[in-house]
């Protein structure tokens, strides 16, 4: 039996999967073991650097005065100053990477001159940038439309969905047009929706960091599993239904709209759930539009996909990433807080995702969960 036809069995094995999920868990706990060790914890050391909050007012201010183009140029100032957050960029920057791997594994990218994982580095790019427009959007829609964030039901709805869903998703598609022409010219719908989701994916990644700067790094496995997935398969679907229109502009164009509707409807909704008060008592309308979204991204995934058997199983790519996860995560909290701190903080966090694991097990299109 050669390597090829080990890997393709033992990776579609559960028992030999759970080994490796504990295995490199494991690795983690001895590493952040190590980590206290080596740099004794200091939690506020690494969110104490250059605060952001200062220059955001400024270019509020500039807003206010109608300088809209000095304020456009002074954003990315504001961009980078998250990145001397060295630990939650880094911790960001890695879960991309285990989310961007599983891309590329559905992509069935093999070797370095694909063109496809070019298109794919690309768009992380690309998505990366769309935070720029999504900032701008902001200023524009509360000081030009006059749109701010309401803790009451209808006002807080509003914000999200015209506000929050329209900014985020127009942004990422904005920033994914200039890919689309060469995506077309491939003649492949897997790759123009797999390239697509790289665009969320990179939006996932730099807006990760902001949130990881003001959890300590704790909302890294929630978002992995959440934010992350949300973007990608909500740009992926978008991107799809939009490259469809331009080839097939009278059969697709209505059904091209109404997807980046209803997206950017479900976009807001699943964020008006988890904020607006009078929603708390429906917060599982955030998991009936997570759940919704994902299996519309993973139908169309197993629809375009070949049937050839891969090397090593989608659902492994999956699981590993979400260990590497949870173990860089754990390496840093035991660097930042100590080791007890971290075990404490993530052990709620890995019960309640255990759910969203779960689902994605039932989506991959080489399921082993039949449930």
């Amino acid at each position: 039996m050669n390597y090829r036809s080990y890997l393709q069995r033992k990776t579609r094995q559960p028992a030999f999967l759970w080994r490796l999920v504990i295995w490199i868990i494991a690795l983690g706990f001895a590493f952040g073991a190590l980590a206290q060790y080596w740099f004794q914890p200091n939690p506020a050391a690494d969110f104490a650097k250059k605060p952001s909050s200062n220059q955001w007012q400024h270019i509020e201010q500039l807003a206010q005065q109608g300088q809209w183009v000095k304020a456009w140029w002074s954003i990315p100032e504001r961009m980078l100053a998250d990145y001397g957050h060295t630990g939650p960029m880094l911790l960001a920057i890695f879960a991309g990477c285990c989310w961007l791997a599983f891309l590329l594994h559905a992509l069935q990218v093999k070797v370095l001159r694909d063109a496809r994982l070019w298109y794919a580095l690309a768009a992380v790019a690309l998505g990366v940038l769309s935070i720029w427009p999504t900032l701008f959007f902001i200023l524009v829609q509360e000081e030009g439309w006059g749109l701010h964030e309401s803790q009451e039901l209808i006002p807080g709805l509003r914000f999200f969905i015209i506000g929050v869903g329209l900014r985020e998703e127009l942004a990422k598609l904005i920033c994914l047009l200039p890919l689309m022409p060469l995506l077309i010219k491939q003649r492949n719908e897997l790759t123009i929706l797999l390239v697509s989701a790289c665009v969320g994916l990179g939006f996932a990644v730099e807006e990760n960091i902001g949130y990881f700067i003001g959890s300590h790094g704790q909302a890294a496995i929630g978002r992995f599993l959440t934010a992350n997935p949300f973007h990608m398969t909500a740009t992926g679907l978008i991107g799809l239904a939009v490259s469809r229109a331009i080839r097939y502009p009278r059969e697709w164009a209505p059904q091209a709209l109404a997807t980046f509707g209803v997206i950017v409807f479900a976009h807001g909704l699943y964020d008006a759930a988890i904020s607006i008060p009078a929603l708390n008592e429906y917060s599982i309308i955030t998991t009936i539009v997570f759940i919704l979204i994902i299996y519309q991204f993973f139908r169309e995934l197993r629809q375009l996909r070949t049937t050839g058997r891969d090397t090593i199983s989608l659902t492994a790519t999956f699981l590993a990433g979400v260990a590497l996860t949870a173990a860089a995560t754990f390496v840093y909290l035991s660097a930042t807080l100590g080791c007890g701190p971290a075990i404490q903080n993530l052990t709620g966090d890995i019960l309640t995702m255990s759910l969203m694991v779960y689902l994605f097990l039932r989506e991959m299109p080489e399921t082993m969960v039949r449930v």
